[in-house]
């Protein structure tokens, strides 16, 4: 905690115990931040838009959606099942390789587990929510949702998650949202 105090003479002694508070942080995070060095305003809200409409990643902005407001419609589905994510609440990235893999791996067995073997296809197990955050699929309470889509349009959607976490120093553990529009 720091404090300043200000005397003077001349003037009423001021004190500010609430100075040293700012909304801006300077880092040095190096590869997970896009640059190695950044400046990052902490109270922006940071997001992944994407559009049902963009033929390049309409399956991921689709499977998105179906997790957030139709967690019925995903799978694993169960009575009553929530999806993080959704509502207003954001998500929280993960930076740790391994813990992402495993992540992965874990949704790519669930998406053998319900549609079987689907090497030698086009199609690639999409998860929601991603395996690079701490709300992936083995953060251990079942609410995520796995599905498969096209390869290209998986790939894109990994990509443009990155490149808002390269673009906004989105750094462990810091939240971030995900919409979906028209």
């Amino acid at each position: 905690m720091m404090q300043m105090d200000v005397a003077s003479p001349t003037a009423v002694p001021w004190a500010d115990d609430k100075m040293a508070y700012s909304n801006i942080r300077f880092d040095y995070a190096g590869r997970p931040a896009g640059k190695y060095k950044g400046t990052v305003f902490t109270d922006a809200r940071v997001e992944l838009v994407m559009s049902l409409k963009d033929p390049k990643v309409d399956q991921s902005a689709r499977h998105i959606l179906d997790a957030q407001q139709f967690p019925e419609r995903t799978f694993r589905s169960w009575p009553g099942k929530t999806v993080p994510g959704g509502n207003g609440r954001p998500l929280h990235r993960l930076i740790n390789p391994d813990l992402q893999g495993k992540n992965r791996d874990n949704s790519i067995k669930q998406c053998k587990d319900v549609w079987g073997d689907y090497s030698g296809t086009r199609l690639e197990c999409d998860e929601y929510p991603f395996a690079s955050t701490r709300e992936g699929s083995l953060k251990g309470d079942n609410r995520y949702s796995v599905r498969l889509i096209d390869g290209d349009d998986n790939r894109e959607g990994g990509l443009r998650i990155q490149k808002v976490y390269e673009e906004n120093r989105v750094l462990d553990n810091d939240p971030f949202y995900v919409k979906i529009v028209p």
